[in-house]
C-alpha cells in the first residue's frame, strides 16, 4: 500500500521537497541579506556622523515626511549659502560665489539638517523618505517620534539631544521651519564676529538686548514677543498651560539661534522639561531661568505669524513658498548676494523688543 501511494505521488512529494529546500535556503538568504543592510545601515550611520562631527554651526529645518517639495526648493535656494562659508588660514571667512575657491578650503563649518519623525510612517512614505535620504543624507531621522504638530516640542527635544551627544565642535544651533528662507552665510558671519555679546556699532540699529553683561554664558537670538495670548481652543490650544496668563517671552519659531551651553542644558534636563504644542513657546520656557543668557531682539528676522514684507537685511523670512524662494534666490543670485528683494517693502510694522518693561507692554510697533 505504502508502495503503490509513493508511486502514485511521487512527483507531488518531489516537488515539495524541492520548494521545502528552496524556501530554507531563501529564508537564510535573505536573513544575510537583512543582516548586511543593517549592518551598512550603521557603517553609513557611522561615517555620516563623522562627517558631521567638525561642523561648527547646525541648521536644523522641521519638516514632515510629505513636505519633499519644499526641502527640496531650500536645497536648489538657500541651501547652497553653505558654500559661502569655508575656511582659510585657519579663519572662516564669507565670500559670496566662493565656487572658484578650492574644495581643499571647505571644512563643513555649516551643516543643514532637515528633522523628521517616522514613527508610526506607513511603508510607502517611509520608502519614500529613504529613498530621499540615499539621495541627499541631509536627514535627522527621529524613530521614536511620530511626526504631527503635537510632536514638535518633541521633535526639537530630540533633535538638540543628538546634536548635544555626537557634535562635539558644534558652538550654535540654527532652528527654522521648512517655510523660512534663511541667510545662513550672513547669520554665520555674525555669530563668528560678535557672538554671543552681540554688541557691535553694526548691529545697534537692528537688536535690543535684556541685558550688558562682561560675559555671557549663551546665546538666545531672534525675533522675540513677549504678550502673546495663550490659546485655549483650535489647533493651538495648550491644554497644559498653567504658569501665567501669556505666554513667557520667546523667540519666534520661523528662525532663532541658540548656542551649545543652551542645547547642551535642555539635553541633559529633557527628561524634566514641559512641552507645549508650539516649539518656540516651549523653548522660552526651557531657557526662561536660565542665568547669564544674552537674549537679543533683532528685527532683521522676519519671523512673525505672517511675513512683515521684504527688506535686503532680512536674515530671515518666515512663511514663504517655494516660488518665493526662486525669487528671492535669485535676486540674490544676479546682485552678487546684496539684493534680497526685487523691490523692498514692507506690509506690518515691526518693534523694537522693550526688556526694561514688563512682557505686556514689550511690543509697540514702530
Amino acid at each position: 500500500m505504502l508502495r503503490l501511494f509513493l508511486r502514485k505521488y511521487r512527483t507531488m512529494i518531489l516537488a515539495s521537497v524541492f520548494f521545502f529546500y528552496l524556501g530554507c535556503c531563501l529564508t537564510i538568504n535573505f536573513t544575510r541579506i537583512e543582516c548586511a543592510f543593517k549592518t551598512s545601515s550603521k557603517n553609513e550611520l557611522e561615517t555620516r556622523v563623522q562627517s558631521l562631527s567638525k561642523a561648527q554651526y547646525v541648521v536644523i529645518i522641521l519638516s514632515s515626511p510629505n513636505n519633499e517639495p519644499k526641502r527640496d526648493a531650500i536645497r536648489a535656494t538657500w541651501g547652497n549659502f553653505v558654500n559661502n562659508i569655508f575656511v582659510e588660514n585657519g579663519e572662516i571667512i564669507n565670500k559670496w560665489n566662493h565656487t572658484r575657491i578650492s574644495k581643499q578650503s571647505q571644512q563643513n563649518v555649516v551643516k543643514l539638517l532637515f528633522v523628521v519623525g517616522t514613527l508610526g510612517l506607513s511603508g510607502t512614505k517611509a520608502d519614500k523618505l529613504g529613498n530621499e535620504q540615499k539621495r541627499y543624507k541631509d536627514f535627522l531621522i527621529l524613530e521614536n517620534v511620530e511626526d504631527s504638530y503635537k510632536n514638535l516640542s518633541l521633535k526639537l527635544l530630540n533633535a538638540l539631544s543628538w546634536i548635544s551627544e555626537n557634535l562635539k565642535d558644534m558652538k550654535y544651533v540654527i532652528k527654522c521651519d521648512d517655510d523660512s528662507f534663511v541667510r545662513i552665510d550672513l547669520i554665520v558671519k555674525d555669530l563668528d564676529a560678535f557672538a554671543p555679546s552681540m554688541n557691535a556699532p553694526k548691529l545697534n540699529k537692528f537688536v535690543t538686548f535684556k541685558e550688558h553683561l562682561p560675559t555671557y554664558k549663551g546665546l538666545y537670538w531672534g525675533y522675540f514677543n513677549g504678550h502673546a495670548e495663550v490659546f485655549l481652543t483650535g489647533k493651538w490650544q495648550e491644554k497644559g498651560w498653567f504658569l501665567c496668563d501669556n505666554y513667557l517671552p520667546y523667540a519666534l519659531g520661523g528662525g532663532y539661534v541658540i548656542s551649545r551651553r543652551i542645547v547642551d542644558y535642555i539635553a541633559q534636563n529633557m527628561d524634566f522639561l514641559s512641552s507645549y504644542n508650539a516649539e518656540d513657546v516651549s523653548m522660552g520656557v526651557w531657557t526662561a531661568s536660565l542665568n547669564a543668557i544674552n537674549r537679543v531682539h533683532d528685527v532683521r528676522f522676519d519671523t512673525e505669524w505672517k511675513s512683515r514684507g521684504c527688506k535686503d537685511n532680512m536674515l530671515i523670512r518666515h512663511k514663504q513658498t517655494t516660488s518665493d524662494m526662486f525669487q528671492m534666490y535669485k535676486s540674490l543670485a544676479q546682485s552678487n548676494g546684496e539684493k534680497l528683494c526685487n523691490t523692498e517693502e514692507l506690509h506690518r510694522k515691526t518693534y523694537f523688543y522693550s526688556w526694561n518693561v514688563l512682557p505686556s507692554s514689550c511690543c509697540k510697533r514702530n
